[in-house]
């Protein structure tokens, strides 16, 4: 069969802010952002006190046979910025900005391998894209409602509710942690 190589880039940053530098922070449970991984300019002009930057990337590649999806989420240092590093609840809060994307990356790994693609080559992409597009929509949502609820922070009863929700369901998705998914194709 003929082989193809796609390799498709779309993210989301959180607040629609955009990567300057090229070092990126791949999620590893086991490691907690810290403020020294803020690395990009504060917005003076904003109103937030700090601003966490994230990717959700897929890169696919197939023989014909088998679909081989790379789907990450990142921090993106250059692009996170912070007007204080005093506030370790203020940090608590932005770490679990990144937490919540993975949740989001997970679902769709989740999503793209319980469904029945009847296609191949670029329409199957089209269909994990729109896959990808609708779940990165539902992220952008969520993220607003989370800085929403928790008063970016202030609210100290709700970041605990979220913080709560948020690693329950990390741990109810983990069998989808892992970066790397393969589809068969048929």
């Amino acid at each position: 069969m003929k082989q193809f190589a796609i390799l498709i880039f779309i993210c989301i940053l959180t607040a629609f802010s955009t990567s300057k530098g090229k070092e990126t922070i791949e999620y590893n449970e086991k490691h907690e952002l810290t403020w020294k991984d803020y690395k990009g300019k504060p917005n003076r002009s904003s109103s937030f006190k700090a601003l966490t930057a994230t990717k959700i990337s897929f890169k696919a590649n197939s023989d014909g046979e088998v679909l081989s999806l790379r789907l990450k989420n990142t921090f993106e240092p250059h692009s996170s910025w912070t007007k204080t590093t005093e506030s370790e609840a203020l940090l608590k809060h932005e770490r679990l900005h990144f937490h919540i994307s993975e949740v989001y990356a997970r679902k769709l790994r989740k999503e793209i391998l319980a469904s029945q693609f009847n296609s191949s080559g670029q329409k199957l992409m089209t269909e994990i894209t729109k896959l990808y597009e609708k779940k990165m929509d539902k992220l952008t949502r969520y993220q607003k409602q989370y800085d929403r609820e928790t008063e970016h922070s202030v609210n100290e009863g709700k970041q605990e509710e979220w913080e709560k929700t948020v690693y329950k369901e990390l741990a109810r998705l983990a069998n989808y942690k892992n970066s790397e998914i393969e589809i068969k194709l048929k």
